[in-house]
């Protein structure tokens, strides 16, 4: 396979693995000293893996598709993907079963050391969501106060994780951001150019 094609391969496995909770085979997709961002936590790779909010039902699906990776290769060891997800929680809210429809772009970062490619980061990118009863005829009712103050990109996501008794930033990186957007790009971008 080309880098190109592996790459492609690395972050859609990385998606997939997440999802199905194989958790040995998502540590595998990342190098031990990789940094993850997502709406619920900051850090190393090891407070990714194997763990999840505290108010989330792991037990309810999550299902996520993988759009079309874009690989952005500016060296022969590092390159940076945009990997574009769709992704639905089933949750329960107000004692109703309800599901979570996310739009994100990842911004992951890969590595090749010794011949392999790993993520040496991920970070998450805001761009919209939405909310609906997962029965039809179901009625969903939100007060539209209780939405103001929460940004339009992941506003749902804030409600629900909120309603559930847990907490999240209101600084998590959004398409809403341009300039905190176009910074991170830059960022990735020199970081991708810096390598051998």
């Amino acid at each position: 396979m080309s880098d190109t094609e592996e790459l492609m391969q690395l972050v859609t496995r990385e998606r997939q693995y997440r999802v199905r909770h194989e958790d040995a085979k998502l540590a595998a997709q990342y190098w031990p000293d990789a940094a993850v961002e997502t709406s619920w936590q900051r850090g190393g790779v090891q407070s990714f893996v194997a763990h999840a909010p505290a108010e989330m039902d792991t037990g309810l699906p999550i299902i996520t598709r993988v759009c079309g990776p874009v690989v952005h290769q500016r060296s022969a060891t590092r390159a940076y993907i945009e990997v574009p997800t769709i992704s639905n929680y089933w949750e329960r809210l107000h004692g109703k079963e309800v599901v979570l429809t996310e739009y994100m772009r990842l911004l992951d970062r890969a590595e090749k050391r010794d011949g392999i490619w790993k993520l040496a980061g991920m970070l998450s990118i805001y761009e919209s969501d939405s909310l609906a009863p997962a029965i039809p005829g179901t009625a969903l009712t939100i007060d539209p106060e209780a939405l103001k103050g929460l940004r339009h990109p992941y506003r749902f996501l804030a409600y629900t994780r909120l309603e559930a008794g847990g907490q999240i930033s209101q600084e998590l990186l959004g398409i809403d951001q341009p300039d905190a957007l176009a910074a991170a790009y830059q960022e990735a971008e020199a970081w991708a150019k810096a390598g051998a």
